[in-house]
């Protein structure tokens, strides 16, 4: 492939941090499911990361719409881009109209937070017949209002990629419109194969767990490695990898300019 006539130093550190990564990860490329497949559990718990982790919730005029996020700092909530857009019109949620509901668990939650902004990835355009090709950018944030007293869940850093290997295996969590009032997870799934940048996972996936988080288990405790984007098929699902949100976490501020540019394959957005 003509990507690797280049040497290393052509690189720049997240050109080397994607292929580091696709090295470990895209030998298992598209293995055929196993009876081992991983299996969908509901969570009933109060435990960390579940408290932060909630529905992105759009209540409008018009409009009702619901997706999963994940609080990553007090102020700061990660989930898909596409969640952030109407899918009839394309255009984006008034703010006024966006919370994020964390910790939703039956009538009862840990936070209901107020939007300040939403700010989708740099590049991403929201499309009605998106393609796989196009996930990689399929990735925003909420900056609240306000402050939130719970405990971030961290994301994967650059320098903490090298405890992802062929072995690894990840958690799949979000809200699921069949279970809208428990969380549900899709426990020790992998990453198969990538395409353009994103993840193709065995971890399945339906309308509502969108922009849920693909979680890893460090050292130092549970990370945020990647973002459900969309669901491939009954048993496969489309992830953007960590090192495809680091600027968009950078300096995140209401203030500045929300870019626009590509989507994703057939979203588990209804």
């Amino acid at each position: 492939m003509p990507v690797f006539r280049k040497t290393k130093s052509e690189y720049g550190p997240t050109q080397c941090l994607k292929l580091a990564t696709f090295a470990l990860l895209s030998l298992a490329s598209f293995e055929p499911a196993a009876a081992s497949d991983p299996i969908l559990k509901v969570i009933d718990s109060t435990d960390a990361p579940w408290p932060s982790i909630g529905r992105v919730n759009v209540a409008g005029y018009r409009t009702t719409s619901m997706c999963t996020g994940t609080l990553i700092a007090p102020n700061i909530v990660l989930t898909a881009a596409h969640c952030l857009y109407n899918k009839a019109s394309l255009k984006k949620f008034p703010e006024k109209d966006m919370f994020f509901v964390a910790g939703v668990r039956r009538d009862e939650y840990s936070a209901r937070l107020e939007v300040a902004c939403a700010l989708p990835a740099a590049g991403y355009e929201p499309k009605k017949q998106p393609k796989l090709s196009d996930v990689h950018n399929d990735v925003g944030i909420l900056v609240l209002k306000e402050t939130s007293s719970l405990p971030p869940v961290p994301t994967l850093a650059p320098e903490e990629a090298s405890v992802l290997t062929r072995a690894t295996r990840f958690d799949s969590a979000g809200y699921r419109r069949s279970r809208r009032y428990l969380p549900t997870v899709v426990s020790a799934c992998k990453v198969t194969g990538t395409v353009k940048d994103s993840w193709v996972t065995n971890c399945s996936s339906e309308s509502g767990a969108s922009g849920g988080p693909l979680l890893v288990e460090t050292a130092d405790g549970l990370r945020v490695a990647g973002i459900m984007s969309a669901k491939i098929d009954d048993v496969r699902s489309a992830i953007v990898p960590f090192y495809e949100w680091q600027e968009l976490l950078d300096a995140p501020a209401c203030n500045t300019g929300a870019p626009v540019s590509k989507a994703a394959l057939r979203s588990s957005l209804d």
